[in-house]
């Protein structure tokens, strides 16, 4: 399965390249007043104002200080961006070494020795979409 890698804190998480729309790097972010935890702000994309989603809170492996990259997500209902602390790189992943243990995660995979979790966009950032827009 080809995956985009997204590195976050000291983790790597995958989603499937069929849901990447984009990957930008150092993309202007306004910030919003008050915002939920895990929104970073919104970012406009030729016009288009997208929610920027802190990775790290989404995933709970803990918010990130800086977001240099983002990755823009489709999803079944619209289109988000995720934030990444490096470059995100392409990879190919054959069969988990575990299952995911939190929700959201679907497996864990070995790619270029490291460990990566492939993470259901769909279920992340569909519920945390839908937690930030009840507050």
């Amino acid at each position: 399965m080809r995956v985009l890698i997204i590195p976050v804190n000291a983790e790597f998480y995958a989603v499937p390249m069929e849901s990447v729309r984009q990957v930008m790097q150092r993309t202007e972010v306004t910030r919003v007043p008050m915002p939920p935890s895990g929104l970073l702000g919104v970012i406009n994309v030729r016009g288009e104002i997208l929610p920027l989603l802190d990775t790290g809170v989404i995933t709970g492996s803990g918010a990130i200080p800086s977001a240099p990259y983002s990755v823009l997500v489709n999803t079944e209902k619209e289109t988000v961006a995720l934030a990444a602390q490096a470059m995100p790189v392409t990879a190919d992943l054959d069969e988990p070494v575990a299952e995911g243990s939190h929700p959201g995660e679907i497996g864990v995979y070995s790619s270029g020795g490291r460990l990566v979790v492939l993470i259901d966009t769909e279920e992340l950032v569909a519920g945390h979409l839908e937690l930030t827009r009840a507050k």
